[in-house]
């Protein structure tokens, strides 16, 4: 096994990239890639690698650098400082990781491998590569640690040979899904298949954004609202306990601009102007929701956040999707809508032996949230 590893997607030998890739994840596309590597410079550095198996392309992966800030208070204990990069007690943790993965998208986004190479060799490659960059490139911006996310159920099983390795697994907030049900033609086929409870609550929603018109935007569009898209963008970073890299309305320009219809931005409307968006993935028959942006004065009033989640299942519906990703975070809800927790689990590990043991030791007690799954569908409409 040889493999090459580059720092430019203009480096890349796309003809053996695309040959491993054969257009099974929009993430790891040179497309996606190039607008990340061109707009998000100050945000993330980027390092790519084929692996050969008798000079054959096998194992395509994507390494993204960039720096976890998380902004709680207990994030300043005595034992979490130990791996902050900052001593600092009074600044937030901050590490600089080196993710196989995408920060800015659940799932399974680092790697693609062809069925020529093992599950075993795979891992010891990934774990080869991620050691390699770690020390050759640990000059240009410090690497404290390495993390692959984040993988589904059926991925464990191999995923977990990372352990060997000595990487600490841990689970985070559960991904929520919902399966389109191949009866639904239109929105009010899935609304007719829920309980009258869960039917009356959408009703409600609709109810209350009855003055809120959504809209798909193109790429001038984007550009247009660009301010205001980035307001609405960092009302809801601002208020999240963690920062992983920031997209921004560039970056969605960008996206809209390359990945044409495969890109959903669709902008919430208030008496014309601009209180809320979505972005979302179209591959395959697969729809992932992304970022929202929200103006918080409007959204309880007018059921802004509400009514972005519906237009996605709406969205999905339409582009006859057969599952709709809603992603982490607002459980409750998505589950009102009648999308189920998958659990996800994702392997970390830090440079330093020692340390190392300790952050196995706090990421023990990470777990996923807890709440009260809503089953709203009727009998004979659950996926």
């Amino acid at each position: 096994m040889t493999h090459k590893i580059f720092q430019k997607t203009s480096d890349l030998p796309i003809k053996d990239w695309e040959q491993v890739l054969a257009d099974k994840n929009r993430y790891l596309s040179v497309a996606y890639l190039k607008v990340i590597e061109d707009t998000l410079q100050d945000e993330v550095s980027l390092f790519f690698s084929i692996s050969y198996k008798n000079e054959v392309p096998v194992l395509i992966t994507v390494f993204q650098l960039v720096t976890f800030i998380d902004k709680r208070e207990q994030s300043h204990s005595t034992v979490v400082k130990l791996l902050s990069d900052t001593k600092n007690t009074c600044q937030p943790f901050k590490m600089n990781m080196l993710v196989c993965g995408n920060v800015f998208a659940d799932g399974e986004n680092g790697f693609m491998g062809t069925p020529a190479i093992s599950d075993t060799e795979t891992i010891n490659e990934l774990a080869a590569l991620a050691k390699e960059i770690k020390k050759r490139f640990s000059s240009k911006k410090k690497i404290s640690a390495s993390l692959f996310k984040e993988f589904w159920p059926t991925s464990v099983a191999k995923m977990d040979g990372l352990l060997e390795h000595r990487y600490k697994d841990f689970k985070i907030d559960v991904n929520m899904v919902l399966d389109i049900h191949p009866s639904w033609d239109t929105f009010d086929d899935y609304l007719q298949s829920m309980k009258t409870k869960f039917r009356t609550k959408a009703n409600s929603a609709y109810k209350r954004s009855k003055d809120v018109e959504m809209r798909s935007l193109s790429t001038l569009e984007i550009v247009a609202h660009q301010d205001r898209i980035n307001e609405l963008f960092s009302n809801v970073i601002d208020k999240s306990e963690y920062s992983f890299g920031k997209m921004n309305a560039t970056v969605f320009t960008r996206l809209k601009e390359r990945l044409i219809d495969d890109f959903s931005f669709m902008g919430a409307y208030l008496q014309n102007k601009l209180v809320g968006f979505s972005i979302a993935y179209f591959h395959r028959d697969i729809m992932e929701a992304g970022y929202v942006g929200l103006d918080y004065t409007v959204n309880t009033d007018y059921a802004i956040y509400q009514r972005i989640l519906y237009n996605y299942v709406e969205q999905a519906i339409e582009r006859k999707v057969t599952q709709l990703q809603l992603g982490r975070t607002s459980e409750l809800i998505k589950s009102a809508l009648g999308a189920k927790p998958v659990n996800m689990k994702l392997y970390a590990k830090h440079k330093r032996p020692l340390t190392n043991l300790v952050m196995g030791a706090v990421l023990n007690k990470v777990s996923p949230s807890d709440f009260e799954l809503r089953r709203p569908f009727k009998s004979g409409f659950e996926v």
